[in-house]
């Protein structure tokens, strides 16, 4: 095979997984399992082995025999080669209500829609993985995310509702009513009133444009030179990390310590420290980014 055809092989393969077939829920082959996890797709793994993809998936289920020549390759790539077969998949698979792909896109202001397109595949596509009924091949799982700026875990959720004291406090923080800010976000009164009082679960859209509203600095809250640092702590298993970055103080000089946060890292703090417009030092906690400053979880509720 020349190196011409591999190129081709491989840039196809996520136009591949955009059309795969459906898998019986929580289940797929074993080789495609342990491909994934060497982060391939059943199409590179072909081409590495040298076989076509379509020989590779016969394979995979019991149709056809491993070569010795082909088998040496495959362990060679994958360090063992599992059983033909289908096997049950870890991820669970979710069968009603919502998803925390779902929740999390909606925490970011964004709609399956949204995220379909922001990875570039089709809103049913996007569905049916966020439930677990597709498999998304390692470069899909990977765009997905990046998008969510967190693991993409296939696991049922429920749905957070908007947390009126956080509400109300942004309100007073700026001095607008509870009409006003509905005005603002492009929404009847009797909309927000509704969607305060935990009788009505906001579109993504509508979470955003409220998020715009209420979350945007207030004069005292603007910062001003000479300091302003973002600061995270995250933890990812038994590895632990902290990235500090911003104005360095009155030299105006740029800090950035750290390095880079690993992907699927959880974020344990992350704060704003700085001089506000008062001259006074504050401190500003971001419990997550994005919309779920608004949110709090049903759990959350029940417990307070």
């Amino acid at each position: 095979m020349t190196t011409n055809t591999i190129e081709r092989h491989v840039s196809s393969s996520d136009a591949d997984e955009k059309r795969a077939e459906p898998t019986a829920p929580g289940r797929e082959t074993a080789l495609r399992a342990a491909a994934r996890r060497r982060g391939l797709t059943m199409r590179e793994l072909a081409v590495m082995i040298g076989v076509t993809p379509n020989h590779l998936s016969q394979i995979a289920v019991g149709g056809k025999r491993w070569t010795a020549a082909t088998r040496e390759k495959a362990e060679a790539v994958l360090g063992e080669v599992p059983a033909q077969g289908f096997v049950e998949r870890r991820e669970k698979v979710v069968e009603g209500g919502s998803s925390r792909i779902r929740e999390r896109a909606r925490e970011l202001g964004m709609s399956m829609k949204d995220l379909a397109d922001r990875v570039g595949v089709s809103y049913g596509y996007m569905v049916q993985a966020s439930r677990g009924r597709r498999t998304m091949g390692p470069k899909v799982r990977a765009r997905v995310e990046s998008a969510l700026q967190a693991p993409a875990e296939i696991a049922p959720a429920s749905i957070p509702a908007v947390d009126r004291h956080a509400v109300f406090e942004r309100l007073n923080a700026h001095g607008i009513s509870q009409n006003e800010a509905a005005r603002r976000a492009g929404i009847s009164s009797g909309h927000l009133s509704q969607i305060v009082n935990g009788q009505r679960v906001p579109s993504p859209g509508v979470l955003k444009r409220l998020h715009g509203v209420l979350f945007r600095r207030t004069s005292s809250e603007a910062r001003v030179v000479p300091a302003e640092v973002e600061v995270l702590v995250w933890r990812k298993g038994e590895r632990r990390g902290m990235v500090a970055r911003g104005a360095g103080g009155p030299g105006g000089d740029t800090i950035r310590s750290g390095g880079r946060v690993p992907w699927g890292a959880q974020a344990d703090q992350a704060y704003r420290a700085g001089y506000d417009g008062r001259g006074v030092l504050s401190f500003e906690s971001v419990a997550v980014p994005g919309c779920s400053a608004m949110l709090v979880r049903p759990e959350t509720m029940a417990a307070a």
